[in-house]
């Protein structure tokens, strides 16, 4: 009965979003309306993680369906430019930390842990598995950080910045291929995705089984109908919407004006590097936008297939600061730590 009520009111919030043409209103609007209701009733709505995973695997595929040779080529001759960017929404993230530890009595540890544009579930993880780290301000700033990322970027996206073309996205050629072969080699793009760790596996699995694919049969990928889409993407806010504590948010440590200081800051860099990476390299403005964004994969995959940006490009960016934040970061905050003794 939980489930279900939960999925009421996602449905209700995506629907009034709708309304008023919201941007995203069928992830955005489940978002709001769950983790809202948990706040009124003090009682947080559950939505399993099991449903969430398999409807990232047709926003994964959809994802994957406009990959090309081509686009592949693209994207490695871009490598330095992610690398770039990682390097630069990094040290952002580093000097919010700071001003975060300046002006509240939080330690550094958990700032470093809070404002570093991360997934919010993999800093949570990695903060729970780190010494005298303060796991509730660290999930409150990823928290903060990821609700400003989840309605300013795609409004930006949508209602703000030039619209790329969707002719690339849905183009059609004689040979397209079968739905159900299609499907089969999306699921298993996110078995195997899981089976070796990917991050965000039941995304980044079917998106990268779907480009294989594409590569080795000449095929094009059918096209999943929009309502599809909108079942998958309510699923994923609702989720989102469960996990987001509102009630951690109201006052902690009097980190507001810090924090929303800091959330400013990472996004106006991430804006800034999106106009540098729109001129120096082929990618439009959007699709830089969101290459560069503090989001998450889920998240901005849903926006750049609402936009019409080119989401495989997204998705290099992306998945290249992931990777980083996940595999090196935990070693940059023992060295700073270690170096200049904040504590």
């Amino acid at each position: 009965m939980q489930i279900l009520f939960t999925l009421g009111v996602a449905i209700c919030g995506g629907f009034i979003l709708s309304l008023v043409n919201a941007p995203l209103p069928w992830t955005l609007g489940p978002v709001a309306a769950v983790s809202l209701t948990s706040l009124l009733r003090k009682e947080q709505l559950t939505w399993p993680l099991l449903i969430r995973n398999i409807a990232l695997i047709p926003l994964g595929y959809s994802m994957g369906r406009p990959f090309t040779v081509e686009t592949g080529q693209a994207i490695i001759s871009q490598l330095p430019f992610m690398l770039m960017a990682t390097f630069v929404t990094i040290c952002a993230g580093l000097f919010s930390a700071w001003l975060m530890f300046r002006r509240t009595k939080i330690d550094f540890t958990s700032c470093l842990l809070g404002c570093v544009p991360g997934g919010l579930s993999q800093m949570v993880i990695l903060a729970a598995e780190m010494k005298d780290v303060d796991l509730t301000a660290v999930t409150i700033m990823q928290t903060m950080r990821m609700l400003s990322v989840v309605f300013v970027i795609p409004f930006l996206a949508i209602h703000v910045l030039p619209a790329d073309g969707p002719a690339a996205h849905l183009a059609v050629s004689e040979s397209t291929g079968n739905i159900l072969v299609f499907a089969l080699a999306a699921v298993s793009g996110a078995v195997i995705g899981r089976l070796i760790k990917l991050p965000t596996a039941n995304l980044l699995g079917p998106l990268l089984a779907t480009a294989v694919y594409i590569v080795c049969s000449g095929h094009t990928a059918p096209i999943i109908p929009q309502h599809y889409l909108y079942v998958a993407q309510i699923c994923v806010g609702s989720y989102i919407g469960s996990s987001i504590d509102l009630r951690k948010i109201r006052d902690y440590h009097g980190m507001g004006p810090v924090l929303v200081g800091s959330v400013l800051l990472v996004l106006c860099v991430s804006m800034a590097m999106g106009c540098v990476l729109a001129y120096c390299t082929p990618s439009t403005i959007v699709t830089s936008f969101l290459s560069t964004a503090p989001g998450g994969l889920a998240e901005m995959g849903i926006t750049a297939l609402t936009v019409g940006a080119d989401s495989f490009t997204m998705t290099a960016y992306q998945l290249t600061r992931l990777l980083f934040i996940m595999l090196v970061f935990p070693y940059v905050v023992r060295f700073i730590l270690k170096k200049f003794k904040f504590q």
